[in-house]
């Protein structure tokens, strides 16, 4: 139950959305390619955080394991035999953004805590579990059943950077070539985003949340999470104070009493997370002094842009890039 706590409150937005791994994740792009030859060509090695795996040939039952890795693994046109869920609820433990990627396909779907017994009933090929954040011994576990891939080396679970987790996944499936242009594409995007809106340069902004314990604390996500690397990657950023405050860890955890570091933010986006008493910020103790609030500088997203951005992969960032810059630009005055 720690590691899912840790993974719900990692990906959503509270005490995931709480870092067992101290460490930040890789910051996009820090981690170089891993090796491959051509697409197709079979078999590959993969370096990750827990060793160094050998697909022997193109994988026909795949497992993904990880609780985000599923749309990496979809947007390379592979539907796994099997998702782990995250939350939601969603058909196929898939979210809007990536369904049409399933094809008609019906992955069984792995909910609570996963043993070892029902993925080897799986007989997968490959298990991809660069987000389920494995120790030593259960990656020595999987690997027994079949070739299984963490996230890549030096980089967090739950806090990998989507480009280094679509290309250690593209290679694995012998598809490393179009991983590349997946994430060439994507990042072409964020910088047509930027073009598009250059009043974003220079602001300051953050992604936050009430605690989902309701012991009146707050989560404010820094530069080397997901949330805050998808603000910077518009141009944005976030105020190094929150970096300060985390130390090390990739939230902030602030007090009531505290809430009013929220104004030295020109923009703040908050995030509910699902299935928890966790209200937006007009529900918050002392949000009716913050001068962002009272001026409409807080955008409090959907829960599907919470999550997809949470997720923060190749498939939901492009649905959130048609949604929030809009948003945030009308925040701030046009």
């Amino acid at each position: 139950m720690i590691v899912r706590l840790r993974a719900f409150v990692a990906f959503l937005a509270a005490a995931v959305l709480i870092s067992a791994c101290g460490g930040g994740g890789s910051a996009p792009g820090a981690e170089a390619p891993p090796a491959a030859g051509p697409d197709g060509a079979f078999p590959v090695t993969v370096q990750h955080s827990l060793g160094s795996t050998e697909v022997p040939a193109a994988p026909q039952r795949v497992v993904s394991l990880g609780y985000t890795d599923q749309d990496t693994i979809l947007a390379l046109g592979v539907v796994p035999v099997a998702i782990r869920e995250f939350t939601g609820n969603r058909p196929a433990a898939t979210w809007p953004w990536a369904s049409d990627r399933l094809q008609g396909g019906q992955p069984q779907v792995l909910t609570g805590e996963v043993s070892t017994e029902a993925i080897a009933a799986l007989r997968p090929d490959l298990i991809v579990a660069v987000s389920a954040g494995l120790t030593q011994e259960q990656y020595a576990t999987y690997s027994r059943i079949a070739p299984t891939i963490t996230q890549p080396p030096g980089a967090d679970a739950y806090q990998t950077a989507w480009q280094d987790a679509t290309r250690l996944i593209g290679t694995a499936l012998g598809k490393a070539a179009e991983a590349e242009r997946l994430v060439a594409d994507l990042e072409a995007r964020f910088a047509a985003v930027r073009a598009q809106y250059p009043q974003f340069g220079g602001k300051r902004a953050a992604v936050a949340a009430a605690s989902s314990s309701g012991n009146g604390h707050y989560f404010v996500w820094t530069s080397d999470d997901n949330r805050g690397r998808f603000l910077t990657a518009l141009g944005f950023t976030v105020p190094a104070q929150f970096d300060e405050l985390a130390a090390g860890d990739f939230y902030a955890d602030i007090s009531g009493e505290q809430l009013g570091l929220l104004d030295q933010n020109d923009l703040v986006g908050w995030i509910t997370i699902p299935g928890t008493p966790n209200p937006g910020i007009s529900q918050q103790t002392g949000a009716a002094a913050l001068r962002v609030a009272r001026e409409g500088r807080v955008v409090e997203l959907t829960e599907e842009q919470g999550v997809a951005l949470s997720f923060s992969s190749v498939l939901s960032l492009p649905a959130l890039l048609d949604e929030l810059p809009a948003e945030f630009a009308a925040r701030l005055g046009g």
